[in-house]
């Protein structure tokens, strides 16, 4: 059903080719979000340069990734000009584990308006093969911002070293990119039900939009991360994440908030005890993606997270009356230890924060903001 609903969509119009005109302050990329239960994940379509306009490549857009990944190689090299327009640079593994060339090339978006914004010299994961544990290949649309983008580089077979990062990010002229998701009663259809939904849009801007409270990005980690302060569970102040102190140098060990807009609840690592061995109100079933995590328990009950950097922070309150009854079960999941954390202390946003929020990504600044919606 879900690819039926995709294929009458992605007939864009796109606008003939123009002189050349004034650039607008900003432009929207459409966003389509598939739901199920109660989670939800948000696609966004780019296409090849010489690409036919009705042969897309749908891309999970993925802030706790950095950098683009398509599926199939196989594609570019069919293009007409594929061999002169996109350079492979070597070959290696992307993150989910699919054999892949390193390219660099141009990806083509098209605009709310149809206009085509052409992403120049991008680097890039080109996968060749299916992943070896099974399963499908790698599609995804990194929108997260790393300080610095060292942490994805990657060595040619020649020892050059190439910096993969943000396709977006590769857009100079508009460092600013605002997530938008659609309210959770027009994303979220009726349990056991999917829902394919437009009205989502990603929003980049030459100049910082009005509103938002911005904070440094945690430095030298692989996921787009700034420091949680405080959560709230219902009615009750917790003690998670600890005293957190200014270091002189950043340790892994200093609790982390990932800013993730793939669907789903709130999720954390707690090793020092803080909230995972309390029991707390509206309990829920923990979710079976929690099997290789240890010491898990699960709630509905409403939350409030305060998160920021050093020099200040925001509040934002996720209210799960206020979310359809469908996902209403899950709000927070609370582990000693969450193997989604990637071995690090401190929590995950989820996907939940994204329906909360307007979230801002700066990649000149290294910073990302939120505005409470």
């Amino acid at each position: 059903m879900i690819e039926k609903e995709f294929s009458s969509r992605v007939l864009t119009k796109r606008r003939p080719a123009r002189a050349a005109e004034p650039s607008p302050e900003s432009f929207e990329i459409p966003l389509t979000t598939v739901s199920l239960n109660s989670n939800f994940d948000a696609y966004i379509d780019i296409w090849f340069k010489g690409a036919p306009p009705d042969s897309p490549v749908q891309l999970l857009l993925d802030s706790g990734n950095s950098n683009l990944i398509v599926p199939r190689w196989e594609d570019i090299e069919a293009l007409p000009n594929g061999k002169s327009d996109y350079q492979v640079l070597g070959a290696t593994s992307e993150p989910w584990g699919c054999p892949a060339n390193v390219v660099r090339g141009p990806i083509d978006l098209v605009t709310a308006s149809g206009d085509t914004c052409t992403l120049q010299h991008c680097v890039f994961y080109a996968c060749t093969g299916d992943p070896p544990s099974g399963g499908s290949r790698t599609a995804n649309f990194g929108a997260g911002c790393l300080s610095p983008w060292t942490a994805s580089k990657w060595n040619t077979p020649t020892g050059v070293n190439v910096t993969l990062q943000a396709p977006l990010s590769y857009n100079a002229q508009y460092p600013y990119v605002e997530l938008n998701y659609a309210p959770a009663a027009n994303i979220h259809g009726p349990a056991n039900t999917p829902r394919v939904a437009a009205g989502s849009f990603l929003k980049a801007y030459k100049a910082k939009p009005l509103g938002y409270r911005m904070f440094d990005i945690i430095p030298d980690l692989e996921w787009m991360s700034l420091i949680p302060k405080s959560l709230r569970i219902g009615d009750t102040r917790t003690k998670w994440p600890g005293a957190v102190t200014r270091p002189i140098a950043m340790p892994i060990a200093m609790p982390i908030a990932m800013i993730d807009t793939g669907g789903g609840p709130v999720f954390l690592s707690d090793p020092n005890g803080y909230v995972y061995s309390t029991t707390w109100p509206d309990p829920e079933a923990n979710p079976a993606w929690t099997s290789d995590s240890i010491s898990c328990q699960s709630t509905s009950d409403g939350l409030a997270i305060e998160l920021g950097d050093h020099d200040g922070s925001i509040s934002y309150h996720i209210n799960s009356h206020a979310l359809p009854p469908t996902v209403r079960g899950l709000t927070l999941v609370m582990c000693k230890l969450n193997s989604y954390m990637m071995g690090q202390q401190g929590m995950n946003i989820g996907g939940i924060s994204a329906l909360a929020n307007y979230i801002l990504v700066d990649y000149k600044g290294r910073q990302v903001g939120l505005k409470p919606k």
